[in-house]
């Protein structure tokens, strides 16, 4: 199959979430799907404060993934992150050669490499990577992920079916659970819309001291939202208009 006519499976799309800290509006994060003239596809991914969360934490962090569709898996290609505007820039670069199975991670400081595992993904295309596998039914799904200088295993729980409240009003979702060490206190929990292609519309991050972050679903291009989320009072909500 061309790899211009499998890479479409997933279709290009643009989604903004509304990011609560501790139940308080606190940023935005955007993330955009886009296919490129060579067929590759590129997701990226940022999130940035805003209103008085910009004045404590101005940082903006950038992610970018560009793969493409190999034997109907993802094969990322490149990946960066960047987080700029605060105390302390990050900068971190991913380069994937299949053909000698090599990935050259480049920090701006100590460049080095590693063994390219089969079927390895980076930390952002892994979400996509998700969204194709949901559809399988299994209970469980487990994933090879260059994170942080290493190889790591990311192992994502099926927890169960739940209708959750988006500022675009409630739909019906699986919920997943990404399961750590058991000394770890953080946790991350995942919606996913089976109606739109296993989007994830909601998203709970918790961090080791305590600290929630809620990303919801407000805005969504390129996969139809018609008949699918049910009304919502914006009273009962909780959810900011914008």
């Amino acid at each position: 199959m061309p790899l211009s006519i499998a890479a479409q499976e997933l279709p290009d799309f643009s989604a903004s979430y509304q990011v609560m800290l501790n139940g308080i509006q606190a940023g935005d994060l955007k993330q955009r799907l886009s296919t490129n003239a060579d067929g590759s596809r590129k997701f990226s991914s940022a999130t940035q404060a805003q209103g008085l969360f910009a004045f404590f934490k101005p940082d903006v962090v950038e992610e970018i993934s560009t793969w493409t569709l190999v034997d109907n898996k993802i094969q990322p290609r490149h990946y960066l992150y960047q987080r700029s505007g605060g105390k302390k820039d990050k900068y971190l670069k991913l380069d994937f050669d299949w053909q000698s199975q090599q990935l050259s991670i480049d920090d701006k400081n100590y460049p080095w490499q590693l063994t390219l595992e089969p079927y390895t993904l980076d930390k952002l295309v892994y979400q996509l990577a998700l969204m194709m596998d949901l559809d399988k039914g299994k209970n469980q799904y487990n994933y090879r992920i260059a994170d942080g200088g290493k190889i790591k295993t990311y192992t994502i729980d099926v927890i169960d079916e739940e209708t959750v409240a988006t500022p675009l009003g409630r739909i019906k979702t699986i919920k997943l659970k990404r399961l750590r060490d058991e000394t770890s206190k953080r946790q991350t929990v995942l919606w996913c819309a089976p109606a739109l292609n296993y989007l994830p519309v909601k998203l709970e991050h918790t961090e080791k001291d305590g600290t929630v972050f809620t990303a919801n679903l407000r805005r969504l291009k390129g996969i139809s939202t018609d008949n699918i989320f049910s009304p919502i009072s914006e009273a009962k909500s909780g959810f900011i208009p914008k």
